[in-house]
């Protein structure tokens, strides 16, 4: 039967962690110490009844630790899955591929000393997100039906995130470059008069750009020709009644195909 853990990998509640160090070894390590002195040796030498006589006689009958170094030394197992905790973040999770074993020193930084491990296949594309499952006390937490739940459902919510992100998140932009264009003259005096004598309200979506955005969006909309200006073989007479006034999405979509998009015919797609 495989067994999920949790896993904090820190010196006391505020003291070193020591995550990265573990999950580059490719392991899960815990120690506690009394007196400068590991509080029990090598457990794969004794068993849990004697491990809980070691622990009493050195008098720390902290049962969260207790339990949480009795988890490694004698629950987990091989194809067991550790999620690793740092704070309230989930950071790592791995599958345990060996029984616990014992190397006094297997874990070195700033003072701390940990010996009891075991070996784990850490997970190189794990997504970390934030979850907070509480019963921070216990460095090796055995989870329930309930909090794996809450893993599973978050743990596939940040995969689908990260799924939707485009992985490229910066390139060069700026560089300036010269392009040669021909552009057609617009009348403004036209569009002015279309606008005025309208209530500045997209034609396709009814959008009211002040409504919207407030005082900043007052009498803002964008003309859109219904017949191409570039399509034209040169100049000609242009009435108010080529004009459609457009809110700037439905302008794009009505450019979204060649030849453009009529009022009618966006609307359409919008009613849908």
């Amino acid at each position: 039967m495989t067994n999920y853990w949790r896993m904090a990998f820190r010196w006391g509640n505020q003291g070193t962690e020591v995550w990265e160090q573990c999950r580059d070894q490719g392991i899960a390590a815990i120690g506690y110490y009394f007196n400068g002195e590991p509080v029990v040796g090598d457990c794969s030498e004794i068993d849990e009844k004697e491990f809980y006589t070691v622990w009493r006689s050195k008098a720390l009958p902290s049962p969260t630790r207790q339990s949480s170094l009795k988890h490694v030394a004698y629950h987990m197992d091989k194809g067991d899955t550790i999620y690793a905790k740092e704070g309230t973040q989930i950071v790592g999770k791995g599958t345990v591929k060996s029984k616990y074993k014992y190397r006094p020193g297997i874990v070195k930084q700033k003072g701390i000393l940990w010996e009891h491990y075991v070996e784990v296949d850490w997970d190189k594309n794990f997504k970390p997100f934030t979850l907070n499952l509480e019963a921070n006390q216990n460095t090796v937490l055995k989870l329930d039906t309930e909090r794996l739940d809450k893993i599973h459902a978050m743990e596939s919510k940040t995969n689908f995130l990260y799924d939707c992100v485009d992985e490229i998140f910066e390139e060069n932009e700026g560089e300036q470059y010269i392009k040669e264009a021909v552009f057609r003259k617009r009348n403004k005096k036209i569009i002015d008069k279309k606008k005025k004598k309208s209530d500045y309200r997209c034609e396709v979506c009814d959008m009211n750009y002040k409504e919207v955005y407030g005082e900043i969006g007052k009498n803002y909309i964008i003309a859109h020709h219904i017949e191409p200006i570039g399509s034209r073989d040169g100049s000609s007479p242009t009435t108010i009644d080529d004009i459609a006034l457009v809110c700037s999405n439905c302008h794009n979509m009505i450019h979204k195909k060649k030849p453009p998009l009529s009022i009618e015919e966006l609307s359409n797609l919008i009613n849908k």
